[in-house]
């Protein structure tokens, strides 16, 4: 490639990654914002681990994601404010994290959780 097709290519490509939505940060510090049209009510996390498959579906619906690493296993649920995941090892939920549309951590993941269950989908 010529220097000057490859200043031509740089500078494009550049300019893509400037217009791209600065709303998305998965680094940074950033605390996540929560809002939800159908908040629901705070499910405390510790009132999450120690739950089974099936007190999972039952409180949360059906996961949008169910993904095996090694001995872990991560089950990801979405309401209109947020995103969040349930990791379990054998067959019991073990930790909760949570981040707001932006895919910033929130602080308060029993808000998420609470949307997550008021908005649950079918199985």
């Amino acid at each position: 490639m010529k220097p000057a097709s490859f200043a031509v290519a740089a500078a494009s490509l550049l300019a893509a990654c400037n217009a791209s939505n600065s709303d998305y940060s998965l680094t940074g510090g950033e605390v996540g914002v929560f809002h939800s049209q159908n908040a629901g009510r705070p499910i405390p996390v510790s009132q999450i681990k120690g739950m089974d498959e099936r007190q999972l579906v039952a409180t949360f619906g059906a996961p949008g994601l169910d993904r095996r690493d090694a001995a872990t296993r991560v089950l990801r649920y979405q309401s209109d404010g947020c995103t969040m995941f349930v990791y379990m090892t054998g067959d019991r939920a073990q930790y909760v994290d949570s981040y707001d549309r932006q895919l910033r951590p929130l602080i308060n993941t029993d808000q998420c959780a609470g949307s997550v269950a008021a908005q649950r989908r079918a199985v």
